[in-house]
């Protein structure tokens, strides 16, 4: 604040702050137990929770996601430009195949701390469009508005949103210029210097690790679903992505502009790079703040932050 120069003498001195982490990646409808108006809701919750803890329903990672599967995820990743698929062929047929779903996948807390399932999760669950729309993982995760109904039809439209769908992200100041990229292309390799869990071996590979973990962490959740709650779990997670989810930029917005008000200075964490400019477009909110940013916008991973600074309060050219 003492660098930026202030409007106002002396009163100036007193300002109110507000500071929101909004959460832009936070799309997971089931990720929190809310309350819900109807027992469909509870019923589903311990329906999963108790095809989740009995260890006799769990079942081979082929059950979900099948060598023919397998086949033509590499064969995509070889589209892609993709490289070490032959080691990652190793990982399927030696390692992963034969894995329990439950117990020695979504419970392997090695792949967690990997981030081999939580990375391109985060960068692919919802995608901020620099056109101001979105676009979502087919995935039980998000908001995603296809129908789920079985294994055949997730992995249809998993392919096609990962190897043949092009979006054009927010990357730096404004959207990138090197024109729209495949979703799967937006996966970038990780590093053992921030991740030293990650082996010399995965590393070389974990672009294609990645979403191979990914797409049999989704088949996995699907098969879940669909046999804990068939016919209920769509329903159900419509109306809780109807509450907590869609329209939530325009929520966001909403309340910064009314019980928020006669606030002077607004700190934004984990916005969407799209959401600075959705700020500037809100007539209320355009007149009252002047947006700073950062120089470079992360419109993959989406966790940015802002400063909405009020106009009559501070000289924005001195920010």
């Amino acid at each position: 604040v003492d660098a930026l120069k202030m409007k106002g003498g002396v009163q100036a001195m007193q300002i109110q702050v507000a500071t929101w982490n909004i959460a832009a990646v936070n799309n997971n409808p089931f990720e929190y137990w809310v309350s819900y108006p109807h027992d469909s809701y509870d019923t589903l919750m311990q329906s999963v929770e108790e095809f989740l803890e009995n260890g006799e329903k769990d079942f081979p990672i082929a059950v979900a996601f099948n060598d023919d599967m397998f086949q033509e995820l590499r064969n995509e990743l070889k589209v892609l430009g993709v490289n070490g698929l032959d080691k990652l062929d190793t990982y399927w047929f030696d390692d992963f195949r034969h894995r329990k779903a439950v117990s020695e996948f979504l419970k392997d807390k090695a792949l967690g701390v990997k981030r081999l399932i939580s990375m391109p999760d985060r960068i692919t669950n919802t995608i901020f469009l620099s056109t101001g729309g979105v676009r979502m993982r087919p995935t039980v995760m998000n908001a995603y508005d296809g129908s789920l109904p079985s294994i055949d039809a997730w992995w249809s439209q998993w392919r096609d949103f990962m190897f043949h769908t092009a979006v054009d992200v927010v990357q730096g100041s404004q959207a990138t210029h090197c024109g729209p990229v495949i979703v799967g292309n937006l996966i970038s390799p990780l590093s053992r210097a921030k991740y030293p869990a990650i082996t010399v071996d995965e590393q070389e590979i974990s672009t294609a690790l990645q979403i191979l973990c990914l797409a049999i962490m989704d088949a996995i959740l699907v098969l879940v679903l669909n046999s804990a709650a068939p016919g209920v779990w769509e329903d159900v997670r419509r109306s809780l992505c109807d509450a907590l989810i869609l329209n939530k930029d325009a929520r966001v917005c909403q309340i910064l502009a009314t019980a928020y008000a006669d606030t002077d200075i607004i700190f934004i964490q984990e916005a969407a790079a799209a959401f600075a400019e959705r700020v500037r477009l809100e007539p209320a909110l355009h007149r009252r703040y002047a947006v700073l940013q950062p120089r470079n916008l992360d419109g993959k991973r989406d966790q940015n932050s802002l400063i909405l600074i009020a106009r009559a309060r501070f000289h924005e050219a001195t920010a």
